[in-house]
């Protein structure tokens, strides 16, 4: 049993996965972890982290960010990756690395933080949990300066079932939030074919699905699809040309119908009280690829 059991990862560099990617994959690992390995809970930690000037560039070149001697909001994400994935890759975690989808994401910016600021980043897993569609589990992660917490964040995975294993849920009456009258788009854009290759350097997630339609199929994908947090970063950045951004902030998103590449989307938002709901849809047939709320941080809390 793993109750009770916390693996403790702890790093005073960048963590290094490859070789953990390498002996996960050759572990074969299921996708769906035994009921007695659901309890396992992680935590790491990577002090004195400084965003890399390189890595940075990338990231702003490929989500058409401008340079203000600020990490973008987003960015945090991608520099706690490899913190995500050092756990992911332990030889303690039971699930497969590869084929895992990010299900939704909450991030707070709780102050800017400089290019050449050094952070302590950390992050937690505590257990997984059955669901309809497989099996989930939510990392925890917080950025602390000097030990104030300037960034924090809420990811929830999803290691699903095959599609013929899932059960069909129903949601009660009453319970959908009433849609927006969108309106036309504030901004569309297409993605090409190596998309997901040239963000996933940047973004440090190397996820197969994502990189071709080859590797793709493996996990069930027609195509190659788009990186959730590429899309959400790409909405960020007009939101945040349309609105300057003050913090604290807080902006949520939540992973819909994947977005296969090439393809192309368009953005609509609405306007509310607290800040701003948008919804990124595929089109032609505007299916939502992801949704979510750019709004005050203390909104919510």
């Amino acid at each position: 049993m793993d109750n009770g059991t916390t693996i403790s990862l702890k790093f005073t560099n960048r963590p290094k996965n490859g070789w953990g990617m390498v002996k996960s994959i050759l572990a074969g690992r299921p996708a769906q972890a035994p009921e007695e390995r659901l309890g396992v809970c992680f935590e790491s930690e990577w002090l004195g982290a400084v965003a890399d000037p390189k890595t940075l560039a990338g990231y702003r070149r490929v989500c058409g960010l401008k340079e203000d001697g600020k990490l973008p909001m987003l960015y945090v994400h991608a520099m706690a990756m490899p913190l995500h994935m050092a756990m992911f890759t332990s030889p303690s975690f039971p699930l497969r690395l590869f084929g895992l989808l990010h299900f939704s994401n909450s991030t707070d910016a709780l102050r800017p933080i400089r290019d050449d600021e050094r952070m302590d980043l950390r992050a937690r897993i505590e257990g997984i949990t059955p669901s309809p569609r497989g099996q989930m589990f939510t990392i925890l992660t917080d950025v602390s300066v000097d030990g104030t917490i300037v960034w924090r964040e809420t990811s929830v995975y999803l290691s699903p079932l095959p599609a013929g294993a899932r059960k069909k849920t129903y949601k009660p009456a009453g319970q959908a939030s009433a849609e927006p009258d969108w309106g036309e788009p504030v901004a569309e854009w297409s993605l090409k074919a190596d998309a997901g290759r040239k963000f996933s350097g940047p973004a440090g997630d190397p996820n197969p699905i994502h990189m071709s339609a080859i590797t793709a199929k493996m996990f069930g994908f027609k195509r190659a699809i788009a990186h959730g947090m590429y899309s959400a970063a790409r909405c960020l950045a007009v939101m945040e040309r349309n609105r300057p951004v003050e913090v604290p902030c807080r902006f949520e998103v939540r992973f819909k119908k994947p977005l296969f590449i090439p393809g192309s989307v368009a953005l609509h938002t609405a306007a509310e009280e607290d800040g701003t709901r948008f919804v990124l849809k595929v089109k032609p047939r505007g299916e939502p690829h992801i949704d979510g709320r750019f709004t005050k941080a203390e909104a919510w809390d």
